[in-house]
């Protein structure tokens, strides 16, 4: 019994080791993303779902990937 809690210590140990060396590394820069709106352009909601963020000024919705600061997907709103 004392030997199989001594080998999940080593695992659990091991875990963490093998974690630390293969962190998934932040990118780098400002954290900026360009959205391309007009100077007069509002945000009216903001909504951070997982890693996505969607954004809604009226007028167009954007949905940029936070971890990759890439805008996925860009609908403008016509009047028909």
């Amino acid at each position: 019994m004392g030997a199989l809690i001594v080998l999940l210590f080593l695992g659990l140990i091991g875990g963490i080791i093998y974690k630390i060396k293969n962190r998934a590394a932040l990118p780098t820069g400002t954290g900026l993303v360009e959205l391309g709106l007009p100077a007069d352009a509002q945000v009216r909601e903001a909504i951070l779902t997982g890693d996505k963020l969607t954004i809604n000024t009226g007028n167009e919705v954007f949905i940029v990937e936070v971890s990759t600061r890439k805008v996925l997907l860009r609908v403008k709103a016509t009047s028909p």
